[in-house]
């Protein structure tokens, strides 16, 4: 047990760093306003992607950055010397056509600082501390090189340029399968079609795309064996060493490749010196390695997915070996190993998992090492003849054609995608431990005792933990959307627009539905029809019936009006097209859904309006004493005609207000307060908005009633959670947990 004691103290020290990073111990990434800056950094990595607009852009990374001077407001407020303030590092999207440096090159870099976004919603991505585990704290856009140090890292440069020259190539050789060879081989995603990545995405496949052990093992492996063949041991072993890391920077560096290189060096070294080699220790090591430049990558997904990989097939793969030893059960004992350990971490990040991915992989690991075989030959053939290479790329054309229709038909089999939602802490912490369990039994493990922890922790893992209704007000910027959901999950969407945020669907919707384990809407309301209410649903529903489906949708339930436009018609179309039923509501209709009493109190059935906003469908909900009034974009007049319509209807008031029209001058007057008298009132708009939302006066006239105030654009998300006898909840972004009780 001695030659354990290593691997036993690096994975110790990882948990601890784990745990401190966790307990916010460690630096995490910042939340703070950009600006106009001027900084100085050695260029560690140049990548070429294509912008929105399909041009080239050329993105910096820099390393050791400084400050120079220019103004970066918060970061400065406490030191007068900004020139002296470290930055880590920097992100620098060159302006158009600003020339690349060279790798290793000292530069200074002039540009607007724009902070990397922390998670405003519920299954949002956090920009920040992805990119600060990679050691950048902000990005520089429009950034324009002002001085060169001219000299640079020939090596690293070298390697770059053979990475680009490869690429070309590829390109060359592959057509239209190059960005898929790129990945492949080169590590290079920027050319990946990104209706590729999500299809192989969908069928669990996606980690033939990164350079991992696979591909270590191919190169690595051969070449050391051929080697060693040719040459004594220990040149080998150094010729083999310079190959692998090279290749590992050449192909960018990713935890997986590290971890692959790592480990096969450490198993060379150990061959040369004549001692054992043990994975675990091999494993451990190289981990602690990797992370001691960059703790922040023990919370990345890529990182512990790679490691957790290895760590199921060494501690949990022997042991389902050895109880189910028939020929078919060791077809999926693999599969089983590393999704025993990856699962909890798959659900954390991405809250689903493909179920047939087990099936698919069977069929698509041992091709893949027959695609880099054939694409490499390929490419060196391509070297000297073009055509040839051609001709030698061919079966693998056919090969990744067999993996794009196999991840398709995978796709489309019902219940494929197992969407459990974002799990708890406690949950991966009770699950851990039944694994811990499992392995540490080993050999005494029977059966009828690997069924029941692992069973049970998949039950504790998935069990749906949550409790009460929940009233979830998205931050969507300019715009609306908010989640109604109960406990058994039926739930409810009511509005999904914005003005100010792009793809809204793709980035904040579904992310939501996801991360909350929603597969079906029951409802969505729209309370009217402009755009920054409903761009997010035309998206959902032009993407029912297609392979881009990630929700479906019951039932569409419109206002209820005499004078409909061109935009209420294409929703109604596009609702039919995608086979959603489409009802419409009007003052006095109610429903049950989502855990709630909704009942309609405006518009008037039939009436013609003018104006959309005073056409709002305005929704009272009803929980035991619970209540809260959504109340569309109605404002202005359109109000002080509601709150006249309904002196007599809230008796005590309400307890939670979304206000109408994004809390506008015209909106929440003192008849409308008077009468509501909202404990809690949710203001949704977007930043530096131009309409100058919400109004001060607005603001002032809630306070003056005794509302607590929450604005979208600065708390992020806000959920409200009703459960019997209580009414609490939190704001996604600030973390401020709040009570309502009237007094």
């Amino acid at each position: 047990m001695k030659r354990y004691t290593l691997c036993k103290c690096c994975f110790c020290v990882l948990a601890v760093l784990f745990l401190l990073i966790r307990a916010g111990a460690l630096p995490q990434a910042e939340d703070v306003c950009g600006g106009p800056v001027t900084a100085a950094g050695t260029v560690s990595r140049i990548e070429e992607k294509e912008n929105d607009s399909y041009q080239k852009q050329i993105i910096l990374s820099l390393s050791s950055a400084a400050f120079c001077g220019g103004s970066f407001p918060e970061q400065n407020q406490n030191n007068p010397n900004p020139a002296k303030e470290s930055a880590r590092g920097i992100l620098c999207y060159l302006d158009r056509g600003e020339q690349a440096p060279r790798l290793g090159e000292r530069i200074v870099v002039s540009g607007q600082a724009v902070m990397f976004r922390r998670p405003r919603n519920p299954g949002g991505f956090d920009e920040a501390s992805y990119y600060l585990a990679k050691g950048s704290l902000f990005a520089l856009k429009k950034a324009v090189i002002v001085t060169r140090s001219g000299s640079c890292d020939r090596y690293r440069q070298g390697l770059l340029l053979c990475r680009l020259y490869a690429a070309e190539r590829l390109k060359e050789i592959c057509g239209e399968d190059a960005g898929v060879m790129q990945a492949m081989l080169l590590g290079d995603k920027s050319a990946l079609p990104e209706e590729v990545r999500r299809l192989y995405q969908k069928g669990g496949i996606s980690h033939i795309l990164a350079i991992s052990g696979l591909h270590i093992s191919f190169l690595g492996v051969g070449l050391y064996r051929l080697l060693k063949k040719m040459l004594p041991l220990i040149p080998a072993g150094m010729a083999t060493a310079v190959f692998l890391i090279s290749y590992v920077i050449l192909t960018g560096g990713s935890p997986s490749a590290m971890r692959a290189g790592m480990m096969f060096l450490l198993a060379v070294l150990a061959e040369a010196t004549g001692r054992s080699y043990h994975r675990m220790t091999a494993l451990s090591v190289s981990a602690l390695l990797t992370v001691l430049g960059q703790p922040l990558l023990l919370t990345q997904s890529g990182f512990l997915l790679s490691y957790g990989a290895i760590v199921g097939l060494e501690l949990v793969s022997p042991i389902l070996s050895r109880l189910w030893s028939g020929r078919i059960a060791r077809l999926f004992t693999a599969g089983i190993s590393v999704s025993a350990v990856t699962l909890p971490i798959l659900l954390f990040s991405f809250y689903e998992f493909p179920i047939c991915s087990f099936l698919l992989n069977l069929l698509v690991i041992p091709l893949t090492g027959l695609v880099m075989a054939l694409g490499i030959l390929a490419f060196l053939t391509g070297l000297v003849s073009a055509p040839l290479g051609k001709l030698i790329f061919m079966p693998v054309h056919l090969i990744l054609c067999l993996f794009e229709t196999c991840c398709t038909l995978v796709g489309r089999l019902p219940g494929n995608m197992w969407r459990t939602g974002k799990p708890e802490l406690v949950q991966i912490a009770m699950y851990v431990a039944c694994l811990l369990v499992f392995c540490l039994a080993g050999k005494y493990m029977t059966k009828p005792l690997a069924i029941l922890l692992l069973a049970g922790g998949l039950w504790l893992l998935t069990g749906n933990v949550r409790t009460g209704e929940r009233i979830l007000i998205l931050d969507v910027g300019q715009g609306d959307g908010i989640l109604l959901q109960n406990r058994e999950g039926s739930a409810v969407l009511v509005d999904g627009g914005s003005s100010s945020e792009r793809d809204l669907a793709e980035y904040t919707l579904i992310p939501c539905l996801k991360s909350r384990g929603i597969r079906r809407l029951d409802y969505i309301f729209l309370t009217h029809m402009d755009a920054d209410h409903i761009s997010g649903v035309e998206d959902l529903l032009e993407a029912l019936g297609t392979s881009r489906e990630e929700v479906a949708v019951d039932t569409l339930i419109l206002p209820d009006i005499g004078n409909p436009d061109e935009t209420y018609e294409r929703i109604v179309s596009l609702a039919h097209a995608a086979g959603v039923r489409v009802c419409v509501m009007g003052y006095g209709d109610r429903l049950f859904a989502g855990g709630f009493s909704i009942l309609c109190l405006h518009p008037q059935k039939g009436e013609s309006y003018e104006d959309r906003n005073a056409a709002s469908l305005v929704l009272y909900l009803q929980k035991g004493a619970f209540s809260a009034l959504l109340m569309g974009d109605l404002d202005g007049d359109a109000e002080e005609l509601f709150a006249g319509r309904m002196r007599r209807f809230f008796g005590s008031g309400v307890t939670v207000l979304k206000a109408g029209h994004h809390g506008s001058a015209a909106s929440c007057g003192d008849d409308f307060l008077s009468l509501t008298r909202p404990l809690l009132t949710v203001i949704s708009c977007g930043e530096d908005n131009s309409y100058g939302h919400p109004d001060e006066r607005t603001v002032k006239r809630l306070c003056t009633y005794g509302s607590q105030v929450f604005v979208t654009k600065d708390t992020g998300a806000v959920e409200i959670i009703v459960r019997s006898g209580s009414v609490k909840g939190k704001t996604w972004r600030m973390g401020v947990a709040f009570t309502a009780i009237r007094e």
